[in-house]
């Protein structure tokens, strides 16, 4: 029978003996990325109010349907205004009477002669070419200036390097919002009338356009859905319901008890 012997040492290693062997990648710190910013230029004149009002105004699209009657609505540089209500309750066409997109059938709007409005459409993709860079998309709109001033317009708002040379049609949907967002601000409004502004965004940019809708100097119209918007910048909550626009004395919290009870009245609570 064969026998197996172990030897054991009894030497112990100092530290100075031991090399210490990894297989662990080096750790990096992990670096934060920018942070998104918006910005909407504000180096214009103050202007005395009345700014934007509607006055006694009735509009209807066909007269045996009148959506609106005895429409009152002012609004001026301070305003930070909110209209709610449900979908084909009008609250875009109250945003084209404002605009002067539409002529109402009786009752005056009236708007202050330096009066610039920038105006984001919901379907924003309507207002852009497709078929061009944003820095194109740019020069088209607001010939006469370089292309870096075109680039620096659209790096505001996080296009840059090579999305800027990339077609409009190939970039996302939160990236043509920027675009979007660069064209309407190009020729400096000191209005803004903002229809579903954070269809396609992302939380990050949704709060980066609270910041910069605060921090502007003129006023704010908008319609929205996203109650972290209307939280973040309305100081004012209109509610388009069944021909009538009236203020929430409340804001968003009151409306959404309103909203609570119609829904009890008609058996969906």
């Amino acid at each position: 029978m064969g026998f197996v012997f172990y030897c054991f040492s009894s030497y112990i290693a100092s530290p100075a003996d031991i090399t210490v062997v990894s297989c662990r990648p080096e750790l990096k710190p992990v670096q934060k990325e920018t942070e998104t910013t918006l910005k909407f230029p504000d180096n214009f004149e103050k202007l005395s109010p009345p700014i934007l009002q509607l006055d006694e105004v009735e509009f209807y699209y066909s007269q045996d349907q009148p959506l609106f009657s005895g429409l009152n609505l002012s609004a001026d540089l301070e305003s930070r205004i909110c209209i709610v209500g449900e979908n084909g309750a009008g609250k875009s066409t109250i945003l084209k009477l404002l605009m002067d997109d539409l002529t109402p059938v009786s009752g005056i709007r009236q708007a202050h002669r330096n009066l610039k409005i920038g105006y984001f459409s919901q379907h924003h993709v309507d207002q852009l070419d497709l078929n061009v860079c944003a820095v194109e998309l740019l020069l088209n709109k607001f010939p006469g200036r370089t292309e870096e001033e075109y680039r620096h317009q659209l790096g505001g708002y996080g296009i840059t390097g090579e999305l800027a040379t990339r077609p409009v049609a190939s970039l996302s949907g939160g990236q043509k919002s920027r675009v979007a967002f660069a064209q309407m601000t190009m020729p400096c409004p000191n209005f803004y009338i903002l229809d579903e502004p954070t269809n396609h965004l992302d939380m990050e940019t949704i709060e980066a356009l609270a910041k910069a809708l605060n921090k502007f100097k003129g006023g704010v119209i908008l319609v929205s859905h996203d109650e972290r918007l209307i939280r973040l910048v309305c100081k004012e909550l209109w509610v388009c319901d069944s021909g009538k626009v009236w203020r929430v004395d409340g804001g968003f919290d009151e409306y959404r008890d309103i909203l609570q009870e119609q829904f009890k009245k008609e058996g969906y609570l």
